[in-house]
């Protein structure tokens, strides 16, 4: 990850500079992959390692994976450059059609635009689901929905890897001190209540609490129950 770092920043920062920006960019993260602040960064970065690491130690040689809301790509760009298969998904490419301008993504990676729920995708197909920091944008009735599509593109033994911010009172003053880039007004909802309806129909286990004492992110895993 480190080496997907020292890319996507360097460029992040170039782009933000050259051109600012707006609310798909600020969606993305773009803001928070270039920010100063060592702690901002450590823990938008932490995050990616953290999950990227645990896709890794998978010993099932070449894995297929959804990067579900890929946002810049870096997530895609990471695994498929340890040698995964990669569809990543989202809403609004232009992200990773900016950062294209100067960075090669892997060739085993196929980026698609629009709703999950248009695509035509294989059942059964997908070892690992990555939705990191994209469900919260939902409501619990959405939620369902879209895990149960998940459910069905998973393999037997599939996974879904979900990360998404706490909404407690740490993370809001860290939101505010982070600046007007990281608002949260289009959250619906938190890791939390997320991780509830989750193990209804999943089985869960927790991944990784990002800085422990200052609870903002959390990140687990959904095993898919037979």
């Amino acid at each position: 990850m480190k080496a997907t770092k020292k890319v996507f920043k360097t460029e992040i920062i170039k782009r933000l500079k050259a051109q600012g920006t707006d609310e798909v960019l600020s969606e993305a993260a773009l803001p928070a992959y270039a920010h100063k602040n060592p702690l901002i960064d450590h823990i938008f970065w932490k995050r990616l390692k953290v999950v990227a690491d645990y896709v890794k130690k998978k010993k099932n040689g070449t894995l297929k994976v959804l990067d579900f809301g890929c946002g810049t790509g870096v997530m895609s760009y990471e695994l498929a450059s340890n040698s995964h298969e990669v569809v990543g998904l989202d809403l609004d490419l232009r992200p990773v059609h900016l950062l294209k301008q100067a960075i090669k993504y892997p060739d085993s990676i196929t980026f698609m635009e629009g709703d999950l729920f248009d695509k035509d995708l294989e059942e059964n197909s997908f070892d690992v689901v990555i939705a990191l920091d994209v469900l919260e944008h939902m409501n619990d009735e959405q939620l369902i929905k879209y895990m149960e599509k998940f459910r069905s593109l998973l393999k037997d033994d599939g996974e879904v890897i979900i990360s998404g911010p706490t909404e407690n009172f740490l993370y809001k003053i860290g939101r505010k001190l982070a600046g007007q880039d990281f608002t949260g007004d289009y959250h619906d909802s938190e890791i939390q209540s997320i991780r509830k309806i989750v193990s209804k129909t999943y089985k869960v286990k927790s991944l990784a609490k990002i800085l422990p004492i200052l609870p903002l992110f959390d990140v687990f895993v959904a095993h898919k129950k037979a």
